[in-house]
């Protein structure tokens, strides 16, 4: 059997996302982001089982327009932008699936949380 790790479930949907030209960031998101969007990808913990499922999450990060203004336009293309390449993802080994999708605030900025299903056929 050939498990696999959060570490390679985050570099297989960095990769995947690798045609998007934003800046991306596995699994947390720099102390002071320069950026006017970036993604940040991280997963939670993953079972040891035949069928080994997790949970990983694609977060796009906006800066606002203003203060505590969220870039509705730029969040909204983002998500588009995430969803496409990861709709489309067609492998033997694994599936993901959409699972879902909230809006957070933090200081000067808005992310998206796009959160998706890893399905990895041990054999």
């Amino acid at each position: 059997m050939a498990y696999r790790t959060t570490g390679y479930i985050i570099d297989t949907v960095y990769s995947l996302l690798s045609g998007l030209s934003v800046k991306k960031y596995k699994v947390t998101k720099p102390t002071k982001a320069s950026d006017s969007e970036y993604i940040v990808i991280n997963c939670l913990p993953i079972p040891a089982n035949v069928m080994q499922v997790c949970i990983f999450n694609v977060n796009y990060h906006v800066k606002d327009k203003g203060d505590g203004i969220p870039d509705h336009e730029k969040i909204s293309a983002g998500e588009t932008a995430v969803l496409a390449v990861l709709e489309k993802v067609t492998a033997s080994n694994y599936l993901i699936d959409f699972e879902s999708q909230e809006t957070f605030r933090e200081e000067g900025e808005h992310f998206s949380n796009l959160r998706f299903s890893f399905k990895y056929i041990n054999s």
